[in-house]
C-alpha cells in the first residue's frame, strides 16, 4: 500500500481540526462550572459506590437480629448446643464489622475513581513517578477487589443454605398444621408433629444420635419462619454487594488504562499544538 504526499497532509490537516475544536470545545467546558463539576465527578464509581454501600447496609441490617434468636430456637428446639453462645457475640460483631469495613472501602475506591477521573486525572497523573504510583495503586486496588468478590460470592451462596431450609421449614409447618379433613375445612386438633435434623441432612451430636423435636417443640422451630424475609433480604444484599464490586472492578480497569494513556495523549496534542504555531508563524 503506497501512502502519497497528499494523504499525510490531509491526515495531519484534519488533526489539527479536531484539535482546534476540541480547544474551543474546552475553552467552553471551563467557563461554565456546572459542566466542569460534572466533568469531574467519577459517575461509574459513585454508581458503584451507592450500590455496594446499599447491599452491605441491607445485608447486614437484615442478619443482625435474625442471627442471635435464630441460633436460640435452634439451640432450645433441639434441647442441644449445636452453636455456641460465644460464636453468637462473634458472629454479630462481624457483621459489624463488615459494614464498617465494606463502608470505608468503598469510599477509598471512590476517591481513586475521582482522581483518575476528567480533568483531575491531567491535573493529579502529570509526571511519571506520579503516574506509575496511579497504576500501582489501581492494580493493588484491582486486587483487592477481585479478593473480595470471591469472598462475597461465597457469601451469597452460603446465604442459600438458610433461605433454602427455613423455605422448605414453613412448607413442613404448613403442611402439618393445615391438613384437610373430609368435609374440606382444617383441621385443629394439634397433630403428632415431629422433625428430625438427619432427614434434611442436619448433623447431629454424637451423644443424641436419635434428636428430634415433636409437639410444642416443633412449634419452636416453625416461630423460626418468621425471619425467612429477613435471611431472603440478606441475600438479595449480598446480590447488591456483588453487582457493586463487579462495577468497581470495571471502573478501575478503565482508571488503569486512562492513566497508562494520558501521557501519550498529552504528547500527541503538544505536538499537534507545536504544529500549528509553526504554521501561524510561517503564514
Amino acid at each position: 500500500m503506497v501512502i502519497h504526499d497528499r494523504d499525510i497532509d490531509r491526515f495531519a490537516d484534519r488533526s489539527r481540526e479536531l484539535w482546534s475544536d476540541r480547544t474551543m470545545s474546552d475553552m467552553k467546558y471551563r467557563q461554565n462550572n456546572f459542566l466542569r463539576c460534572c466533568g469531574n465527578c467519577p459517575f461509574a464509581s459513585l454508581l458503584a459506590f451507592i450500590i455496594t454501600i446499599v447491599g452491605t447496609s441491607i445485608f447486614c441490617g437484615c442478619l443482625y437480629y435474625p442471627i442471635r434468636t435464630s441460633i436460640e430456637q435452634i439451640n432450645n428446639a433441639f434441647e442441644t448446643e449445636y452453636v455456641d453462645f460465644e460464636w453468637i457475640r462473634i458472629l454479630r460483631l462481624t457483621v459489624i464489622f463488615i459494614l464498617a469495613i465494606m463502608g470505608s472501602f468503598s469510599f477509598i475506591l471512590l476517591i481513586v475513581g475521582s482522581l483518575a477521573t476528567g480533568a483531575t486525572r491531567h491535573q493529579v497523573y502529570t509526571g511519571f513517578r506520579s503516574r506509575l504510583g496511579g497504576r500501582i495503586a489501581t492494580g493493588f486496588f484491582t486486587f483487592v477487589v477481585y479478593i473480595m468478590l470471591l469472598i462475597w460470592l461465597i457469601i451469597m451462596i452460603s446465604m442459600m443454605i438458610p433461605c433454602i431450609g427455613l423455605y422448605i421449614l414453613e412448607h413442613r409447618c404448613t403442611e402439618t398444621w393445615i391438613v384437610q379433613t373430609a368435609s374440606g375445612w382444617p383441621n385443629t386438633a394439634s397433630p403428632v408433629a415431629c422433625l428430625t435434623p438427619g432427614t434434611y441432612g442436619i448433623p447431629v451430636p454424637k451423644h443424641k444420635p436419635d434428636v428430634k423435636v415433636c409437639q410444642h417443640k416443633f412449634n419452636e422451630l416453625c416461630a423460626l419462619t418468621t425471619h425467612t424475609l429477613k435471611f431472603w433480604a440478606g441475600l438479595v444484599g449480598s446480590f447488591f454487594v456483588v453487582m457493586g464490586l463487579i462495577h468497581f472492578l470495571c471502573c478501575l480497569a478503565a482508571n488503569y488504562a486512562h492513566i497508562r494513556d494520558g501521557r501519550k495523549l498529552h504528547d500527541y496534542e503538544e505536538a499537534i499544538r507545536e504544529e500549528l504555531e509553526i504554521s501561524k508563524l510561517n503564514q
